[in-house]
């Protein structure tokens, strides 16, 4: 059995934690988080150990694997014990949201020769899964331009995120968009980006954050991509997201709407089900799951996730280089 601890009981820790309870390979022992009602919560629901500080838990427990299910901006510490005690780990996207830490963190995963998997979880979402075969299959030739809509509403960073202040739509969702787009474009590096933003409307409420980025990102083979993202849309959405995804080949397109899970319910508040991902026969069949044991495999099997450390450093560079776009008012090589 492959040990396991996870930092981070938020709700995306939970799921890790309820995902390695199906996994026949995974044992789950031990929790770790700051704030103490989460981590006796956790405790009494999972029945393993708990610790408040990461650090005791990898120094106490005889741990195979850890989960970093931490804030957008708080993966280094996690990262570098887990790589320091020779520890394979999952980490949250984003990286990090530091080039400085995620290029550290990087050297560190090379010299412990640790499985790294960062966890852009859309690579397992079934959607974009067919998108990238009929992308191999050669089904619209090459790929001359990507477009991407990622939104959430207003809800995530007023009531979901408590640290949403320490956060942006481009932290927290643009690394899920543009990584697909690396992902699909594995033969061609991004260069430079031109980016805007807007701080209106959270601000005003006292959260000191961007409403929206629009980003357009150069590739090294002539394409460009566009990204768009905020996070204050109304609550009156049918789903908390709205993904919308287009890419434009040389024979063909594709289209990708994931805020449109084919279910529509009336009565009350109209509204999409959210479909992709509905339990089988009590099994978990989400993204992130799906990834967690694909990682899981990785450790039994001895293989390197393509979702690594490399990939989790490209992608902060890239999203760290909008941000620095926004800021300044530039064009950012990347």
């Amino acid at each position: 059995m492959i040990r396991f601890g996870i930092v981070g009981m938020g709700n995306r820790g939970n799921l890790f934690a309820d995902t390695l309870l199906q996994n026949p390979y995974a044992e789950l022992v031990a929790v770790s988080d700051a704030f103490e009602s989460a981590l006796e919560k956790s405790k009494d629901k999972y029945g393993v150990a708990g610790y408040a500080d990461v650090k005791d838990m990898i120094e106490n427990e005889q741990l195979d694997a850890l989960v970093i299910a931490t804030p957008d901006f708080l993966h280094k510490e996690p990262v570098m014990l887990a790589a320091k005690h020779g520890i394979h780990f999952m980490v949250e996207k984003p990286y990090s949201t530091s080039v400085e830490e995620a290029v550290e963190m990087d050297e560190a995963v090379q010299k412990s020769n640790v499985k790294c998997m960062v966890a852009f979880e859309n690579r397992w979402n079934s959607p974009f899964v067919a998108v990238k075969n009929a992308v191999e299959n050669g089904e619209i030739g090459d790929i001359i331009t990507v477009n991407s809509r990622l939104n959430d509403t207003i809800f995530v960073p007023t009531q979901m995120l408590k640290w949403s202040k320490g956060s942006s739509p481009g932290w927290f969702l643009l690394p899920h968009a543009t990584d697909i787009a690396l992902w699909l474009k594995k033969n061609a590096a991004p260069v430079s980006v031109y980016a805007v933003g807007t701080k209106k409307k959270l601000v005003g409420m006292g959260i000191d954050t961007y409403d929206s980025i629009q980003s357009v990102v150069s590739f090294d083979d002539g394409t460009h991509a566009t990204f768009t993202t905020s996070w204050v849309l109304p609550e009156s959405m049918p789903l908390i997201y709205d993904f919308k995804y287009e890419i434009i080949g040389s024979d063909g397109a594709l289209y990708v709407d994931l805020s449109d899970q084919m279910v529509r319910k009336a009565g009350g508040v109209y509204s999409h089900m959210h479909t992709l991902g509905t339990p089988i026969n009590g099994q978990f069949t989400s993204a992130p799951s799906c990834m967690l044991n694909a990682f899981v495999d990785h450790i039994r099997l001895d293989t390197a996730p393509e979702a690594d450390s490399k990939a989790g450093l490209l992608n902060t560079k890239l999203v760290h280089a909008i941000h620095r776009s926004v800021e300044n008012g530039t064009i950012e090589q990347i």
